[in-house]
């Protein structure tokens, strides 16, 4: 382990509240009590109330997946999805099988959405040191691009972020990357600069990438967030079976898969491999999955 990863020694004891941790899907307070630099107890709590079920009391059970799926601004449609089944279940109807194969489609296009930005834009500048991209090689950054994903990469490309970085930098409107996401060098950051510089790159496409997902959603689903398509008994969105539509779908769903296998997966490994020794931090049995 090279100097700049290992941890002092510390024989801090006391309260740690951290408040709200934001980006993720409703903010938390989180509390932790420190006993010589070690973590006696942790606890997490929930301080945005949505009050859905409450909202649900005397609703018509048919629309119940409009406010459902408002749980979430990014996984919107899987409680559509849940609550509309949970409705089929009660009424013991069975669906046609073209709706099950638009639900799964859209589903998987959910998926891999989430994936996307999950990675990317929700924790990914956790690991990657925006700044220190800046000081990487372009040429060193694109072989190693290169030598973990079967996407050509080239060093132009990776001075051309280079420089819309710097530029971004320099305007001081740093929008997602302000303030604590800018503390370059700091030790808690283990990729050396060639490494966040494609990872930059990478979270820069895919806030395009993820926008091409949504539109596939959005083919059979009618928008995004917040599918419009679900009734119980089916679907709404047969005049969307045509040759065009399911191209378009098709088209979109490539382009997206393409940049899962050959982008993020590589991205996942290129990054989780530098953090190794957090594997072994915390630990529970509580999982409910």
């Amino acid at each position: 382990m090279s100097e700049a990863r290992k941890t002092p020694q510390s024989h801090f004891t006391g309260p740690v509240v951290i408040d709200p941790l934001t980006r993720i899907e409703g903010h938390l307070r989180i509390e932790v009590e420190v006993k010589d630099g070690r973590v006696s107890e942790a606890r997490s709590v929930g301080t945005l109330y949505r009050g859905l079920e409450t909202i649900l009391v005397g609703r018509d059970p048919r629309d119940v997946q409009h406010f459902t799926q408002r749980t979430c601004g990014v996984c919107t449609y899987t409680h559509a999805l849940a609550s509309t089944r949970a409705l089929e279940d009660a009424i013991k109807v069975e669906i046609p099988k073209n709706a099950t194969y638009i639900r799964n489609l859209v589903l998987g296009m959910q998926y891999l959405h989430d994936h996307i930005v999950h990675f990317y834009h929700l924790h990914a500048l956790d690991f990657v040191d925006v700044t220190s991209a800046l000081q990487a090689d372009p040429v060193k950054a694109a072989k190693i691009c290169s030598s973990v994903s079967p996407r050509p990469a080239s060093a132009d490309g990776f001075k051309a972020v280079q420089a819309k970085l710097k530029a971004f930098v320099e305007s001081g409107q740093l929008g997602p990357f302000t303030n604590a996401y800018f503390l370059g060098g700091h030790p808690a950051y283990y990729l050396d600069p060639e490494a966040n510089l494609i990872a930059t790159a990478h979270y820069l496409e895919a806030l395009r990438l993820q926008v091409k997902a949504a539109r596939a959603m959005a083919v059979f689903g009618a928008k995004n967030p917040h599918t419009q398509f679900l009734v119980a008994g089916g679907v709404t969105c047969y005049e969307s079976l045509t040759p065009e539509r399911i191209a378009e779908f098709e088209g979109l769903y490539k382009e997206v898969n393409e940049f899962v296998n050959q982008v993020y997966i590589p991205d996942l490994l290129l990054v989780g491999g530098a953090y190794k020794d957090w594997t072994k931090i915390g630990g529970t049995a509580n999982f409910m999955t």
